[in-house]
């Protein structure tokens, strides 16, 4: 399983219910016995892995039980969050594309 993550939030709504459905989503995701392949981070979605996001420590736990998580390069510089990835890896997007592709099942949000 991959799961693409495009945004900071879940839904569209204000940014206070959506960012909170996120946090929780990773959350949970973080509290299952299975463990997903990788969690690609684009457009806004980069700023979960930045130090200090409230999906940060669920991240963590995930990627020390293996998932592979990765932040999109380009949104990073866009966002002025390079130096702010305290989880995960930076990537590129034929990377990304690369992992979707051989995936058997993905999840976009």
């Amino acid at each position: 399983m991959v799961y693409l993550i495009t945004a900071e939030q879940l839904g569209i709504s204000d940014e206070g219910p959506g960012i909170n459905l996120m946090n929780n989503f990773l959350h949970e995701l973080a509290e299952r016995q299975t463990t997903p392949e990788a969690i690609a981070l684009v457009n806004k979605g980069v700023k979960l892995a930045a130090e200090g996001s409230g999906a940060f420590e669920d991240l963590k736990r995930l990627s020390k039980r293996g998932c592979d998580v990765l932040a999109c390069g380009m949104c990073l510089k866009h966002y002025g969050l390079i130096d702010k990835v305290g989880v995960g890896r930076i990537s590129n997007m034929a990377e990304i594309t690369g992992i979707l592709d051989s995936a058997e099942r993905t999840v976009t949000l």
